[in-house]
């Protein structure tokens, strides 16, 4: 009778909460040492986006001693919240001067509206790629950076080249539905012979004879249209100083993410790290990273709002030095000049 007694007091609530208070204890310990280990990471990913957006702003991004007598950069980048609407656009160009063009191309295929499909959208896809990569991410913001002198000096060179290769190649595609449109009208007539002159766009464009079509011109037109609007794309797709983009949305991410960090830390946590008894071991380690998260924290949200400041202040004074320049215009404009 006395041992079932025995083995019931032993299973009692009583005897294991010792236990379950340990085991509670060590899960709290692992979250709180996972949650110290999330800060960390966390303020050590904002500290390094921080150091390297700050050092591009006082050397512009430069190297080997270039940005030496530049000023260091006074406004916030400018890109793009979202680059989904610009890719949207351009596979919206290429599809439409794909489509224009198909029926055209299709008379100088074999495989009919397919292939000239298949090859009014390689005209299209090269044109449109290689306006909004080469001549507007590439070379029309490396023109905005003469503090970089090899970048600037490639980019006076190749930018010329590729606006010719770009018009070159819409002035040949257009050449090309000249040509295909005259081997029709030739083969309508009932000449079965024709010169096969329709197979050589190139040779014809590189003579730079006249269009002697209508849908000829307006294909030239349409092509080079949408090469604009692909450079111009290309040219802010990202902040017109190489870099500096890049550098502010690294930093915003990771401001992000610190700030998120801190606010999901533990109550308990937060009250024994703002108390003022000392702090020793992992609780006053915890609560040094903490404090020096938050001061990170607020040193990038200040640099921020005076990236702000600044370019607010540069644009009122340029619209004060406007309006003194157009007041004293027209004072020179209304008042007689000085009597000698």
């Amino acid at each position: 009778m006395s041992e079932p007694i025995q083995s019931h007091a032993r299973s009692t609530p009583q005897n294991r909460l010792p236990g379950r208070i340990e085991d509670m204890t060590e899960q709290l310990d692992q979250a709180t040492q996972k949650m110290s280990d999330r800060l960390t990471y966390a303020y050590q990913r904002a500290a390094s986006a921080f150091s390297a957006y700050l050092n591009f702003k006082d050397t512009r991004g430069s190297r080997f001693g270039e940005s030496q007598g530049v000023a260091p950069i006074l406004r916030a980048p400018a890109y793009p919240d979202s680059h989904i609407m610009t890719f949207s656009i351009l596979a919206g160009l290429v599809l439409f001067e794909g489509l224009a063009n198909a029926y055209f191309f299709s008379k100088g295929s074999d495989l009919g509206l397919l292939g000239g499909w298949i090859q009014a959208i390689t005209v299209a896809f090269t044109n449109v790629i290689a306006s909004f990569f080469i001549i507007g991410f590439l070379g029309l913001r490396m023109l905005q950076n003469p503090h970089r002198p090899f970048s600037f000096a490639a980019a006076c060179v190749f930018v010329p080249v590729a606006v010719l290769l770009i018009g070159f190649l819409n002035f040949s595609a257009a050449h090309y539905r000249d040509l295909l449109e005259i081997n029709a009208a030739t083969l309508a007539m009932g000449d079965l012979a024709p010169t096969g002159e329709y197979l050589t766009p190139i040779t014809r464009a590189l003579t730079f004879a006249p269009f002697e079509t209508l849908e000829a011109l307006l294909l030239f037109i349409l092509g080079m249209t949408f090469a604009v609007i692909a450079a111009f794309k290309g040219a802010t797709f990202d902040d017109r100083l190489i870099g500096y983009g890049a550098a502010h949305r690294r930093l915003v991410a990771a401001s992000s993410h610190l700030a998120a960090v801190i606010k999901q830390l533990p109550a308990s946590r937060l009250a024994d790290d703002e108390g003022d008894a000392p702090m020793t071991g992992s609780v006053g380690d915890h609560g040094v990273t903490r404090q020096r998260a938050i001061d990170l924290k607020h040193d990038i949200d200040r640099v921020f709002l005076e990236d702000v400041e600044d370019a607010l202040a540069a644009s009122r004074a340029r619209r004060r030095h406007r309006a003194e320049a157009d007041r004293r215009e027209d004072g020179y404009a209304t008042e007689p000049p000085p009597r000698a």
